[in-house]
């Protein structure tokens, strides 16, 4: 195992380096002048060739590329053309919201997900397992925006309940409450966490259904095994492994779902900040965006091989 978590690392630099080049030639390729939008409507030309001088753009891309790759590699991400401040710091402000969002929602999501499709697995074609099908299914269907819509209509507006947006609410000179925090979290966390439930829910449900029909079911049962130890102790723990997969590769559907829930709630985390960034032209907050998230797609990747050996013994890694 030391020896492929080397061998693994070793091979993700290469990779980490073409994906640094891509998001560069992507995000420059893409219509739009940052300087012009930094100098705002009617700015003098004299006044945005210095703004583009001062920022580097007027350069060749190659050499701009090969300035951004010196930076990189002494852990300089740039300096954010909008916010004014290194790009790291602005990233690592907004980093604490969307990991609070996206994590706590999967950590629902994830063991809620295995329980309604290890229940609709269990009593396939029975009336629970139609109920569980179909509701996973109406809520696969629904855009997560406008879930986020009818969650603040109904939640905010309507009743009263809880806030609409925000992290927490305005306290001038006061600590943040945590409570205030999580009443501000409750929307989009729900919204977050439905928007990925379906998706564990219905890999579950098939992967137990294809478990049960393998010859190891079928000799446990021969054995004499219950036939709830054969389901929960064999079948269940055989279909962990898609779900594994698929919980680690999904990462970046994740954020990409964060982004859009943390627009419509004003949440203040990465998936807004992205969003911001697109807006404002604010090349260098995007390409430290992109390189975040590409990376926790590889890191994610990297854990799910090595939960896979706790989850099956059989699978070893050269």
């Amino acid at each position: 195992m030391a020896r492929y978590l080397f061998r693994r690392i070793v091979q993700i630099l290469p990779v980490v380096l073409a994906l640094v080049i891509f998001n560069f030639i992507l995000v420059r390729v893409a219509p739009g002048d940052p300087a012009t939008a930094l100098a705002g409507d009617n700015a003098p030309l004299e006044y945005i060739e210095a703004l583009r001088a001062s920022y580097g753009l007027n350069e060749p891309i190659l050499v701009q590329l090969s300035i951004y790759l010196h930076k990189l590699v002494q852990g300089d991400l740039g300096f954010s053309f909008a916010y004014r401040k290194p790009v790291l710091e602005v990233l690592l402000s907004r980093l604490y919201p969307t990991l609070l969002l996206v994590g706590v929602s999967q950590l629902i999501a994830i063991p809620l997900g295995i329980l309604l499709g290890a229940m609709a697995a269990r009593y396939r074609n029975s009336p629970l397992d139609t109920f569980i099908s179909s509701s996973m299914l109406v809520l696969y269907s629904i855009p997560v925006f406008w879930l986020g819509l009818v969650f603040i209509l109904f939640f905010a507006v309507q009743l009263q309940w809880l806030p609409s947006s925000g992290m927490m609410s305005f306290s001038y000179g006061r600590p943040p409450d945590p409570f205030d925090i999580v009443r501000h979290l409750a929307l989009p966390l729900s919204v977050l966490m439905l928007h990925s439930l379906p998706t564990y829910a219905r890999i579950t449900r098939e992967s137990v259904i294809e478990a049960a029909q393998d010859d190891s079911i079928i000799t446990a049962r021969a054995i004499g095994y219950s036939e709830q130890i054969v389901f929960r102790r064999f079948a269940l723990r055989n279909a962990l492994l898609p779900v594994t997969t698929v919980a680690g590769l999904s990462l970046s559907s994740l954020f990409a779902g964060a982004l859009l829930v943390e627009t419509v709630f004003a949440w203040p985390g990465m998936g807004r900040l992205m969003y911001d960034a697109v807006t404002q032209r604010d090349f260098p907050v995007l390409m430290g965006g992109f390189l975040f998230t590409s990376i926790m797609v590889i890191v994610g990747s990297l854990v799910t091989d090595i939960i896979y050996v706790y989850l099956d013994p059989r699978v070893v890694y050269k």
